[in-house]
Parts: structure tokens; C-alpha cells; sequence
């Protein structure tokens, strides 16, 4: 009895699907200057057009908040905390916690220029993104070179896809994007950079003189066990044991009455 239980739950639980809960969206960008104060005036609309977009792809539901784990320029600027706030989003800045799971976990998106990561870092990043949270990273910040800056954050990148070329890419001012038809760009014509760090890779949505320039990766969920399943699987394996149960004992009095 215990064996035709077991071996109808393993059967079973072959059988199971998945439910997709989780997937995050990585966007790398391959210069710092696009989200600035001075992005914003360079490209004017079209730029908050681009800031509205990653905010829907981050946190589609219409609101939630992001954080920028950066001191760099491009995340202090008054234009974008302002274009996140319009939109419903609260936006902050800084590195004054802990990069641990709990610390993150609380923002829909969190965005990256310069301050690098460690090792460990890097893997609750990554944990982060596989459970839902997105990603903005921002190269071209002559932050330690440009071989350091690729090493630093090709150590995430590389998992997803995607890598930032170790030099810079010399290429300066507003840069035509409408050619891609990716949400990242809808309503948005141009954005302006200041010589980023090129990208390669599968996600790459806009290029110039083979140069990468913006890249997207959907990250595939973590595969989940549907609870409704679970239950069903459950009832079935107890019903199965009921079923033999009473055989047994519907035998037994049978052989008693003999």
C-alpha cells in the first residue's frame, strides 16, 4: 500500500507545472550622463519619456519604489527623483545600508553607476533579479578605468547575457534611438551620452557604428510549484490511500467472517 501511495505521488509530481511568479528586467545603458540633470536637458521629453518606461517595466502594477546604490552624479540630479515622483514612484539614492537581501528587497528596481560591488554583492544582486527586481546599469563613469568598470560589473553581467567592452566608446551627444521597437523607447526619439562603455550581447536594442549602446534582458522566472497543484496532488494521494484502506479492511472482515 505504502508503495502504490508513494509511486502515485512521484507520477505526480513529474506531471507538475510551473507557475512563472517572478521575473526581473535588467537594462544597461552605456553611459552615465543619459539620466543626469544634463541628460534631461540635452533630450529633453524624450528622456522622461525613456524614465517613464523603465519605471512601467519595473513596476508595471503603476507604483512602487526604486533606489539608486550610487553617490554618483547621475542619480543626485533633481530631474529624475522629480520624473519618478509624477509618475507615482518614490525614488531615493545613496549607499547608507546594508546590500543585503532584506535591505533591497523592499524596491521594485534599484539603479547602478560606478560604485562597484563585491563578490558577495554581486551574488545577492543577482538572487534579487531571479526573484523579481530589476535592474538599471549605467557604464562610461571613468570610474577606475575602463577595464576596471567592465570587470566590475561583467561579474553580473555575464550570467544574463550581457558584457561592457573594457574601453570607452568616444561617442558624444544626442544618440537616435527610434529605431528600436522596444518598450524601453516608446515615445522616445533620442538620448543624449557623453563616451560610454559599449555592450555586447544577445539583449543589445541600439547600436551606432557597431558600438552597443542599450541593452534589455526579460530574466527568466524561478520555477515555483503551483500550490493548486500541490493540493491536488495532495487529495489524490489521499484518496488513493483511502481507496486501498478500505479494500484492506472490507478484505479482512471478510476473512474474519470465514
Amino acid at each position: 500500500m505504502k508503495k502504490f501511495v508513494f509511486g502515485l505521488f512521484v507520477i505526480f509530481s513529474l506531471c507538475l507545472p510551473v507557475s512563472n511568479l517572478y521575473a526581473g528586467i535588467i537594462v544597461v545603458a552605456n553611459d552615465e550622463w543619459t539620466l543626469s540633470d544634463t541628460g534631461f536637458t540635452k533630450a529633453r521629453e524624450d528622456t522622461e519619456y525613456f524614465v517613464r518606461n523603465i519605471a512601467h517595466l519595473f513596476a508595471p502594477e503603476g507604483s512602487g519604489s526604486f533606489h539608486a546604490y550610487s553617490d554618483f552624479f547621475c542619480y543626485q540630479g533633481v530631474r529624475l527623483g522629480q520624473t519618478m515622483n509624477s509618475l507615482g514612484y518614490t525614488y531615493s539614492a545613496g549607499t547608507g545600508f546594508g546590500f543585503t537581501t532584506e535591505n533591497i528587497g523592499q524596491f521594485n528596481g534599484l539603479f547602478f553607476a560606478a560604485h562597484y560591488l563585491n563578490s558577495d554583492e554581486i551574488d545577492v544582486l543577482k538572487d534579487y533579479v531571479h526573484h523579481g527586481g530589476s535592474v538599471y546599469i549605467a557604464g562610461g563613469t571613468r570610474f577606475g578605468g575602463a577595464e576596471r568598470e567592465a570587470q566590475a560589473w561583467n561579474a553580473f553581467l555575464e550570467d544574463f547575457g550581457l558584457e561592457f567592452v573594457p574601453r570607452y566608446n568616444d561617442i558624444h551627444g544626442n544618440i537616435d534611438v527610434s529605431a528600436s521597437d522596444s518598450p524601453l523607447f516608446a515615445n522616445v526619439t533620442e538620448l543624449y551620452q557623453n563616451n560610454g562603455s559599449s555592450i555586447t550581447g544577445a539583449g543589445v536594442l541600439v547600436s551606432q557604428s557597431g558600438e552597443g549602446l542599450y541593452a534589455m534582458v526579460d530574466v527568466k522566472p524561478v520555477p515555483v510549484p503551483s500550490a493548486l497543484f500541490l493540493l491536488g496532488g495532495g487529495l489524490i494521494c489521499l484518496a488513493a490511500f483511502r481507496i486501498v484502506f478500505n479494500k484492506k479492511s472490507i478484505q479482512e472482515d471478510l476473512d474474519h467472517e470465514a
